[in-house]
């Protein structure tokens, strides 16, 4: 297909999408409805592939037909042993094929690799000086890998195979990042994408904002769909489906919690979402459950689910609802991200405004006894304060001879200041009995968004993006282990000897529950979880395979074995799969609770062929990432069958 041709075919889609009843001058081009479950299509939405423009493709480019071609909804899994074609394959696309894929896309979509810290190496011909010593310095700050095609947060899972230095003779390699990137603007070049690595056999990964810590946003020799500038929001003041009548909100792939907080500001509601503004919000937040410091009036975000827009594995443009692919629309709601299709926009059902009373504060002693029984009471406060409604982030932990317990922040929605310090009385009481004093600085505001913006919303992500020293796990402890008075001692008792042990524990209290009365993929862990705590252990920035490794196995064997036995999956426990160990063992049950077995039948329904994968995804467990002897799992290398 010559160039004109295709570009006669995109203006010809755009022509067509953007006005619905206009007959369209090139035949192939299908009319596309405006609307969708009780909401309208975005523009990126009603640009699509269809199977008469297929069909005009193979006419005007016969040999590479095959390559843009639907799914039939048959097939298999390639053969045990075999690998998805990497560059340098004698089946890899030829670069005939790729400049042709990047007309068809159109406005110059399709972005060959560079790293991002190549402007800090002279191999790669754009060494710049300046340029490097400002990403040096900025390596931190997570937007500037979600302006990057490819670059991930968490590049210790990447294979850390081209960092920021000031050694420009050192070597750049692409490592475990993809080996291209379409930066979609349309549906019509999600669904390009998605044929062309499944029917040449590529590896297919998706990144928004790049904020997965396991690396499910990185893949060697992959083609990855960037959904980052799918940045719609609007406002639904009267959207309707089953079960539901009220405001609403239709978010698309890009957009962030930062801007979706913005949104539903301006129109007087509050949306479900995180502390990370930064974090993509229909992707992998509401994949993983999307757990928030509302949870305690209205559970998890991805509950509030109303249907969302997917393009599977055959190409297809579909909508997920509760009449609509049902069993996706269940998957797609706390399932894992990329892992099912791309999501190009979802629905959330959003709520009225609600005033909230934040606190912050420190606990600090020298006393080990004083603060251990300080500690306790805080722990064994969660039930209560969770069936509050409240949340809070904080750490504990030692240094040297000082223990410490930052609360940065405490979150109490639908609570006024006096309601709060009722609340926080015998905590208050237990700490002067114990001659600790803190001063606390709590504060009173009347909407979300202001509370949000003055805690969590004015913290600077610094101290875990770009890391290469890090290694993180979790537990969702359950209410079951705060209960009991026998397991809350056992439980008590492990929490204690991890921070002896010189490790510090950050985690949230919570207690979503399922205060929504939905079914869906959420893990059982969080509908039972009271105490989300987080532990990591640390590494030199140029540790060695062995010497990750043997992190790995204290991490694993030594520091959160023993938080798995005080909260085993089989009462409540679990891992909340990101922030998560990527070598977490069970991890099936441990992110996915006992909702994994109709995962992975749902699974290999809409994927039979296996075109998304994911680590630590559901059906990953039949595939293998060859990275040699990495020391921990990295996306630097083939995919291959098992």
């Amino acid at each position: 297909m010559t160039k004109s041709a295709l570009l006669v075919l995109i203006s010809a889609l755009r022509i067509v999408s953007s006005h619905p009843n206009r007959a369209s001058p090139f035949p192939a081009a299908e009319k596309v409805p405006s609307c969708s479950h009780g909401a309208s299509f975005s523009l990126a939405e009603r640009i699509r592939l269809t199977d008469e423009v297929v069909e005009r493709i193979a006419d005007t480019h016969p040999e590479y037909a095959d390559l843009w071609s639907f799914g039939n909804g048959e097939g298999s899994l390639i053969k045990s042993g075999e690998c998805r074609s990497f560059p340098g394959d004698e089946s890899w696309p030829s670069e005939d094929v790729w400049n042709n894929f990047n007309e068809l896309l159109g406005e110059n979509a399709l972005i060959r690799t560079v790293p991002l810290a190549a402007v800090c190496y002279n191999s790669w011909g754009v060494y710049d000086e300046e340029k490097c010593a400002s990403l040096r310095e900025e390596f931190g700050d997570p937007y500037v890998h979600e302006r990057d095609p490819t670059s991930t947060v968490w590049p210790i899972y990447q294979g850390k195979t081209c960092l920021p230095t000031d050694e420009p003779e050192g070597t750049c390699v692409l490592g475990g990042s993809p080996a291209y990137a379409v930066n979609v603007s349309t549906v019509a070049q999600v669904q390009l994408a998605v044929n062309m690595a499944r029917n040449a056999n590529l590896r297919l990964v998706i990144k928004n904002t790049g904020h997965c810590y396991l690396g499910k946003s990185n893949g060697a020799g992959a083609l990855s769909v960037w959904t980052h500038n799918l940045k719609g929001i609007t406002f639904l003041p009267e959207y309707e489906t089953v079960g539901y009548t009220g405001p609403a909100m239709k978010v698309e792939a890009g957009a962030t919690v930062r801007e979706v907080y913005e949104m539903a500001s301006r129109y007087n509601v509050t949306a479900l979402g995180g502390i990370c503004e930064s974090v993509g919000y229909a992707g992998g937040y509401i994949a993983g459950g999307g757990h928030t410091p509302m949870s305690g009036l209205y559970g998890m975000a991805a509950d509030h689910v109303m249907s969302l827009e997917v393009v599977t594995a055959d190409g297809r443009f579909v909508t997920a609802s509760n009449t609509s692919n049902p069993d996706l629309f269940w998957a797609l709601r706390g399932g894992g991200g990329g892992t099912y299709g791309i999501v190009t926009s979802v629905v959330i059902r959003v709520h009225p405004q609600v005033y909230v009373t934040t606190s912050d504060y420190t606990v600090s002693t020298q006393s080990g006894e004083a603060y251990f029984e300080a500690l306790r009471f805080f722990f064994g406060s969660f039930i209560e304060w969770g069936d509050a409604g409240t949340y809070s982030f904080f750490a504990a932990g030692r240094n040297g001879d000082t223990y410490t317990l930052s609360l940065n922040h405490f979150f109490a929605p639908n609570c006024t200041a006096e309601e709060f310090e009722e609340l926080m009385g015998p905590w208050y009481k237990k700490l002067a009995e114990l001659n600790i004093s803190i001063a606390p600085t709590t504060k009173f505001y009347e909407d979300f968004y202001s509370a949000y913006d003055a805690t969590w919303g004015s913290d600077v992500e610094l101290n875990t993006v770009g890391s290469v020293s890090i290694l993180p796990a979790n537990r969702l402890f359950p209410r079951s282990s705060f209960e009991d008075e026998e397991k809350f001692d056992k439980t008590f008792a492990v929490l204690q000897d991890t921070i002896d042990s010189s490790n510090t524990i950050m985690g949230y209290h919570q207690a979503p529950g399922n205060r929504a009365n939905v079914d869906n993929a959420v893990s059982s862990a969080f509908r039972s979880v009271i105490a989300f705590l987080i532990v990591a252990v640390f590494v030199d920035s140029d540790a060695t395979p062995e010497e990750l490794g043997e992190a790995t196995r204290v991490l694993n064997d030594e520091i959160v074995a023993p938080w798995r036995e005080v909260s085993p999956s089989s009462e409540g426990g679990g891992s909340y799969l990101n922030e998560a160990n990527v070598m977490e063992p069970n991890w099936q049950r441990e992110f996915y609770g006992v909702q994994y077995e109709r995962l992975l039948e749902i699974k290999k329904a809409v994927d039979p062929m296996g075109v998304f994968y994911a680590t630590t995804g559901v059906g990953s467990e039949e595939w293998e990432v060859r990275d040699g002897k990495s020391g921990l799992q990295t996306q630097n290398g083939r995919l291959c069958r098992l």
